[in-house]
């Protein structure tokens, strides 16, 4: 696609939205940068958490991704703040959500494969909220965080008729849970309670087939055979019965930022229509990510199965106005897990003692954070029978985040840790350092097994 009909379609596509990119739509809000933004509110502000899932930070244009995907939240992103090294606690739906709505680690909640749902007396974000007298109202379209598994609880409403189906073959799924949140607000919006809106996307994960016109957005010339019926979640590719050339990958990553951008268009009209509502007048509005997505790196393909950047790096962005700074950026490592007391933070409402996560409401206010690790997990799955086995590592993974360092401990399997420097020539995992930097593998490898309490299980320090 030529630059000039990619702009064509993009303001087609914000047209359809009824508005010229969000980003556009009050350009005042793109110059105040020199006020101060860290006023009282006098009521408690609304607060609309959005989540994507499978939404991997690099393919979106705020986050330097070469295609233009993401005119709507890049919008976002200038009239806030976003975080350049968010990562998420693990690289699957279940886990990483349920760390999300507790501020407790996979770990602390026994977030396993089986999926067992929120431990019950642990206090969930929408409970808190809640409590402190919120209306509270969710929208999902994931199956894992369905009500069956607890992610009902605190809410007056939780809406998750929209997960339906699974291996996912719907195009329009984002259109469904806007029309839902909107019939929803529209019928039962208390206007003297402060709102929390959860909205949850299942776009852009896997299958990879977003409605015309952005299935041929970005390669309208394919005559391939790998469709998205063929790939699917990405079973036949891991399989061997598939084999992309590099001409197929290419289509299957026009198909992913496809369905990336007809999600970011979908925001874009959820966006305009909350405006219209008066629902984003001191309103804390915030957009991340479950995990990302792999397409080959590393070897591995979807996510579930490593640690590794292309699966952990999320979006995560901002935006409040009056309070939190215009094109505010943040390049600390921050987990997603970290949006509960942050949200609460911002909200008044004191957060439980003993999270897992932090409030990032004084990095965002400029302040000088300490030094602090970042953990994040996923277990192995060895059961040939079991629904996962077909993705997931073959041994427990456990890492860290220190500065611009990464180290993934492998359990029971120290020979295979890897120690990697993430940075702007090299964001994802490249160079295996753990030989050749023995000082901070070692270092890093202790912060591990604290953390996750393994270190009563001696394993010994590969160094060579």
């Amino acid at each position: 696609m030529t630059s000039s009909t990619r702009r064509q379609f993009l303001s087609m596509a914000a047209l359809a939205a009824g508005t010229v990119y969000w980003g556009q739509k009050d350009p005042g809000l793109l110059s105040r940068r020199g006020r101060s933004y860290n006023r009282p509110q006098a009521n408690p502000p609304n607060i609309v958490l959005v989540t994507v899932d499978a939404l991997r930070s690099d393919h979106i244009s705020a986050y330097g991704y070469a295609r233009n995907t993401t005119p709507n939240l890049d919008g976002l992103a200038a009239q806030g703040a976003r975080f350049l090294q968010a990562s998420t606690t693990s690289p699957w739906t279940y886990a990483a959500n349920a760390a999300m709505v507790t501020g407790q680690s996979p770990t602390r909640l026994g977030a396993s494969w089986n999926v067992a749902g929120l431990p019950g007396a642990m206090p969930t974000l929408a409970g808190l909220l809640q409590g402190a007298g919120y209306q509270t109202a969710g929208f999902a379209s994931a199956v894992l965080i369905r009500k069956t598994y607890g992610f009902d609880r605190g809410y007056d409403h939780y809406d998750d008729s929209a997960t339906y189906g699974y291996p996912n073959s719907a195009q329009n799924m984002a259109q469904e849970v806007n029309q839902r949140t909107l019939a929803w607000l529209d019928a039962n919006r208390d206007p003297n309670k402060p709102l929390f809106l959860y909205i949850y996307y299942f776009d852009p994960h896997s299958w990879y087939n977003p409605p015309a016109p952005y299935d041929t957005l970005y390669d309208n010339t394919y005559t391939g055979a790998v469709t998205p019926e063929v790939i699917e979640d990405g079973q036949s590719i891991v399989g061997g019965t598939v084999t992309p050339t590099a001409r197929d990958m290419e289509h299957i990553l026009a198909l992913y930022d496809g369905e990336i951008a007809y999600w970011d268009a979908k925001f874009g009209e959820m966006l305009t229509a909350l405006q219209s509502r008066g629902l984003l007048d001191n309103t804390l509005l915030t957009v991340t990510a479950d995990h990302g997505e792999s397409f080959g790196e590393h070897e591995k393909w979807a996510h579930a199965g490593s640690l590794y950047e292309e699966a952990m790096r999320v979006p995560l962005l901002m935006r409040y106005t009056g309070v939190i700074g215009a094109d505010t950026s943040r390049s600390v490592p921050v987990s997603n897990m970290d949006l509960m007391p942050t949200l609460l933070d911002y909200a008044g409402v004191t957060p439980p003692e003993g999270l897992s996560a932090v409030s990032l409401r004084p990095l965002i206010e400029g302040s000088q954070p300490a030094q602090r690790d970042v953990f994040c997990e996923v277990d192995g799955m060895n059961d040939p029978a079991h629904w996962i086995y077909w993705n997931a590592a073959r041994t427990d993974l456990r890492a860290v985040y220190r500065d611009e360092w990464k180290y993934i401990h492998h359990v029971g399997r120290p020979e295979e840790d890897e120690l990697y420097q993430l940075n702007g020539a090299s964001v994802y995992e490249t160079t295996n350092l753990l030989t050749s930097e023995p000082a901070m593998a070692q270092a890093l490898r202790q912060a591990v097994m604290h953390n996750f309490s393994l270190w009563k299980i001696v394993l010994p320090y590969v160094s060579g």
